[in-house]
């Protein structure tokens, strides 16, 4: 029997008493509800009502089970004051919109949401709920502006979803009317009823969370475009400012030329709607950077000057007139007086008066108050973000003011500031110095010894490894490590190692902004070259010649693979991690490569004694891509050499001529490292079985017979003279040579590839120092004299000036416009 759509009022005749008892339930069930729920009577009252009013007889019990089957309770359940809430925050700037708009269906019956049970919810969960905590590196992450990071996640920049669309989706059981009225949202707090200020400040404390505990993507889904895209602004300006921190320039180079409205459907203050802002200039052509490297020039202060005030130029008189916000040779200097002393409390005031950006921190649709009342309360934790600002912008300056006027925070390790350092290489500007400050002044449980490897089992050097892969070749960083895997933009990808450009960079700027993307394209980057190939061998000195040094032999955390048979984990080593690393560069080459730089890094290794012996389990065709049988297992235990060996000859064949070459000298060099190893410790040398003459091989000079300082320590292997001439020939050319033009060759005519492998095979002293350009064309030796394992006598070694080098002058460097004269490290004792 169908059930009545209406009931007739009391004392209707219409009491079913001519229908049997069981099936009376379902005629009454509206009569039943409206005097349970609509006339809040009890049980019991209930029961009296329907014998006296209705001639229907039915115990309490009986009452409790149809309710139960119909759905039906008084009280609301969490699980619908959440989704209550959730549709209400989505709707909270909507005109009129009140919980009187929201209806739950409990049965096919409409029920009203009770107010105060709702307000005591929201009060209890906003009570019990845990503090607000700030880690450091949060705003570290915020590189991308609105265009590029709804790509990057995989959104739609054009995206002008409904409210209701947004976040969560509204469950069925939950209406929600539209109120009347297309008059503007509420103006503020106040504007709005009592519930939905509480409703308000229950979405923005949830959302301020997620914000606070990392959790991006998830706070973005709660949001519709309006407020997607007022946040990422906010938090991109506030990114961009601790390196300029001036209104004018936050907007200019955020390309912040469209006004984000306080409220996200309110008109703008020209008179402009939201919808007459211009839509991104996608189809504008790109200011691509040039192909011609900027360096760095290590210097001795020998002489204290006495500085002279330089007469007063045009642009001095008149900065404003000279000013060009892309160079920074115009910029003026700030004044010292009335500026904060550190730059944690700049990011603090910055925050707490949002003077960074145009976006009003009071229609955003987080919490700001929250986030600044956090963050004033961990004063650590903020001082080792504003650490990692400075990390990222290279500010040798700021960083030993910040150390010297505070010290070193306990948190610091959060942001990984060693591999931080690893990410933003900039050989252009700072090369090593970054790496250098951090390795000498953090120490004991900060110190790089102990923090040498990430939470993502990823070691500095396996970071300085996706660095050279991410800049200097087409390779995605998926293949590297999983950690990748959901990454669509690298870390650091917006300064280039070589100094071409910046996060401040035009270039970048209309990239992230006009275009959109969110990875650098491919005709922007160039092979690992000089500039690069010297910041990282640098890097990786500084970091194996201090006291405090990490074991260098360390597992890495790259291409690690599982044997889909038998489940062996399979992990590398360090100079396995290289072998992989070079044949991924080579196998996804840019014009000119030629592996000088994997060539550079592996003598480097070599030289702070990573083990080129040790045998660790490999799966060739795990690490390589190559398709993988699972019924049986096909890793065997190779050491780095043996795993270089093993990639298959069709694939390098397909290589072009300049990186085939720099691949046979990388083999040469690790298989002759190998078997002179070998040899100090086994009669049978050649046990790789490579075919080398054994007669024709150098005898090894006894180690005691080099008496460089460094060996104090144990801190360089000196076992291979062939190896350390290699190695001061590669620091020669790394100090004396770069491509001027853009049709010179990426190698100076000195340092001659092809015949390295030629000069090993036939062990010719003469030929190999010819082909190093050890000994010039007219016989004159170029180089100053040296230890046994290639290093000079300089203040730092590792990272030795021309001076100390070169026996004479006969460096292309002196293209000043391209050239950062920066400090000469020494050795930390």
């Amino acid at each position: 029997m169908d059930q009545p759509t209406n009931l007739e009022g009391e004392g209707s005749a219409e009491k079913f008493l001519h229908i049997p008892y069981d099936q009376r339930w379902e005629l009454l069930k509206l009569t039943i509800v409206r005097i349970y729920m609509e006339e809040n009577n009890k049980l019991v009252q209930l029961a009296r009502r329907m014998k006296d009013e209705y001639s229907f007889d039915a115990q309490t019990h009986q009452y409790r089970y149809h309710f139960k089957k119909w759905d039906i309770k008084k009280r609301t359940t969490t699980q619908e004051k959440s989704a209550v809430i959730s549709a209400l925050g989505k709707r909270r700037l909507q005109e009129g919109i009140s919980t009187s708009e929201v209806i739950l269906d409990q049965g096919g019956i409409d029920k009203a949401v009770d107010k105060k049970q709702l307000k005591r919810y929201i009060n209890q969960s906003i009570r019990e709920s845990e503090s607000l905590t700030f880690s450091p590196g949060l705003f570290l992450q915020q590189s991308l502006p609105y265009a590029a990071l709804m790509r990057s996640i995989g959104g739609n920049v054009d995206d002008h979803s409904s409210p209701s669309s947004v976040g969560p989706a509204t469950p069925a059981y939950l209406s929600v009317n539209s109120p009347q009225g297309n008059g503007p949202p509420p103006a503020s707090q106040t504007d709005l009823s009592p519930t939905m200020q509480l409703v308000q400040r229950k979405v923005l404390t949830d959302r301020t969370r997620l914000f606070l505990e990392g959790r991006g993507q998830d706070l973005m889904k709660q949001m519709n475009r309006d407020e997607r895209k007022s946040t990422i602004t906010w938090l991109h300006d506030f990114w961009i400012g601790p390196k300029t921190w001036d209104l004018p320039s936050i907007n200019f180079k955020s390309f912040a030329q469209h006004p984000i409205p306080s409220t996200p459907i309110q008109q703008l203050e020209q008179g402009q709607s939201l919808e007459s802002i211009p839509p991104l200039q996608s189809d504008m052509a790109l200011d691509s950077p040039t192909q011609l490297c900027r360096w760095t020039i290590h210097y001795k202060d020998e002489e204290d000057y006495e500085g002279l005030s330089s007469p007063l130029s045009t642009a001095d008189s008149n900065p404003e007139e000279h000013f060009d916000i892309d160079d920074e040779s115009t910029w003026s200097e700030w004044p010292t007086q009335g500026r904060p002393q550190s730059l944690a409390n700049t990011l603090s005031s910055g925050l707490e008066q949002n003077m960074f950006t145009m976006v009003q921190k009071e229609g955003l649709p987080l919490a700001a108050d929250s986030i600044i009342n956090t963050i004033k309360k961990s004063p650590d934790e903020l001082q080792a973000e504003a650490i990692g600002f400075i990390i990222m912008s290279r500010n040798i300056d700021a960083f030993d003011e910040i150390l010297e006027a505070e010290g070193v925070p306990e948190c610091i390790s959060a942001i990984s500031p060693f591999h931080l350092a690893a990410k933003f290489l900039d050989g252009g500007k700072s090369c090593c110095l970054i790496m250098e400050e951090l390795v000498n002044c953090l120490y004991d449980r900060n110190s790089i010894g102990l923090n040498y490897v990430d939470k993502s089992g990823h070691t500095v050097l396996d970071t300085l490894f996706a660095t050279i892969l991410r800049s200097h070749s087409t390779a995605s960083l998926k293949i590297v490590s999983d950690t990748f895997a959901d990454q669509s933009q690298c870390t650091g990808q917006e300064v280039d190692p070589c100094g071409r450009w910046d996060a401040d960079s035009p270039c970048i700027r209309q990239l992230y902004s006009w275009k959109g993307e969110v990875t650098i394209p491919r005709e922007w980057k160039h092979m690992f070259c000089h500039s690069s190939v010297q910041t990282v061998c640098h890097c990786i000195s500084v970091i194996f010649t201090t006291s405090r040094k990490p074991g260098i032999n360390t597992r890495s955390g790259l291409f690690i693979r599982r044997c889909p048979h038998c489940g062996l984990k399979l992990d590398t080593g360090p100079l396995h991690s290289l072998v992989i690393t070079t044949f991924f560069l080579a196998n996804h080459a840019l014009p000119g490569e030629t592996l000088f730089g994997m060539i550079a890094c592996l003598v480097c290794l070599l030289t702070y004694f990573a083990d080129p012996c040790t045998r660790v389990e490999v799966s060739i065709s795990a690490v390589l891509g190559l398709s993988l049988a699972d019924d049986e297992c096909q890793h065997s235990p190779l050491n780095a050499a043996e795993l270089a060996s093993q990639v298959p000859s069709s694939i390098i064949d397909s290589w072009p001529h300049e990186v085939r070459q720099g691949w046979s000298v990388f083999n040469t060099i690790l298989q002759h490292d190998v078997i002179q190893r070998r040899r100090e410790t086994v009669s049978s040398p050649n046990a790789l079985g490579i075919d080398f003459d054994d007669s024709t091989d150098t005898e090894t000079e006894d180690i005691d017979s080099c008496d460089h300082r460094l060996h104090e320590n144990h801190l360089i292997y000196c076992g291979n003279q062939w190896l350390g001439l290699v190695w001061a020939a590669i620091q020669a050319e790394l100090l004396t040579y770069r491509r001027l033009n853009e049709d010179d060759s990426w190698l100076s005519p000195r340092f001659k590839m092809k015949d390295i492998p030629i000069a090993f095979e036939s062990n010719d002293d003469q030929l190999i120092n010819q082909a190093l350009g050890v000994i010039g064309d007219d016989g004159q030796r170029m180089l100053k004299d040296h230890s046994q394992c290639g290093l000079f006598e300089a203040q730092h070694p590792g990272c030795v000036r021309r001076e100390e080098a070169c026996a004479l002058y006969y460096s292309n460097l002196d293209d000043w416009k391209r050239s950062t004269f920066i400090e000469s490290l020494e050795v930390d004792d």
